[in-house]
Order: C-alpha cells, then structure tokens, then sequence
C-alpha cells in the first residue's frame, strides 16, 4: 500500500513538473543578440547620439534615436523618435530610418553594426531652418 502510494506521489510531481516547463513562454533569440542594447556615440560634428536596439520575437529593432547635429554656429537641431513596438526592423545588421520632414527634405539616418568590433557607424542627413537647409555627417557609437 505504501509503495503504490509513493509511485503515485512521483508520478504526480513527475506530471506537475512537466506542466509547469511546458507553460514557460519561449522568447526567441535574435540572429544577433549582441547588438541588443543602448549604443552611444559621437557624430562628425562632435555631437552625441544615440540609439536603442531591442529583441521582438526574435527580430531586431531600432525603438530609440537620439540624432543631435548642428546647421551652422549656434543652431542646434534635434531629433528624438522612440517606439517600443520598433522604429525599424534591422536588415541583418544595418537600418535606414526617415527620421522627420516631407520629401523631399526628409531627415534620415542609417547605420551597420560591426560585429568584428562592435560598433555602430552610420550617416546622417538632417533638415532645419526655413527654407530648410540639409546638413549631413556621419557618427560611431559604443555598445553602453
């Protein structure tokens, strides 16, 4: 009697075991989970940057920029876009994002991640003033 009882008792915690595990959310992993993080960085015109990368089901993401660049002396643009569902989707490594504006004055930025040595390089192109006047550059940030 006391050995059927037991052999139920394991096969009870055996089964409950069993269900729990199979009831854990699976998060699928990215192709590159070492780009999944804050990078921040510098542009050509020595200002900072920067920008956010997430896992979403497994794809990647650009969710956060922070693009800061100068037209000429003492004018200062900004652009800041966030989305937790994703601005972007990266292609592989890379991403190309209409930041701000109509065509054809649109503020774009577009970067590649190295893997080799882990960082972003990119370039810019920004609108501000009116008429607009596009200024351009270029930036290389660090993973945070």
């Amino acid at each position: 009697m006391k050995k059927s009882i037991l052999v139920l008792l394991i096969a009870a915690l055996a089964l409950g075991g069993t269900a729990i595990v199979s009831c854990k959310k699976k998060v699928n992993d990215p192709a590159y989970p070492q780009l999944v993080g804050n990078w921040k960085g510098k542009t050509s015109q020595n200002i900072p940057i920067e920008v956010d990368v997430a896992n979403n089901g497994g794809d990647l993401y650009v969710t956060y920029v922070n693009l800061k660049y100068s037209a000429g002396p003492g004018d200062t643009a900004s652009i800041i876009r966030y989305s937790s569902s994703g601005l972007y989707q990266m292609a592989g490594t890379s991403f190309y994002i209409f930041l701000d504006g109509t065509a054809p004055n649109v503020s774009t930025i577009a970067g590649v991640y190295h893997l080799d040595t882990l960082k972003l390089v990119g370039n810019f192109v920004g609108y501000s003033g009116n008429p607009p006047v596009a200024t351009s550059g270029t930036y290389t940030a660090t993973k945070q």
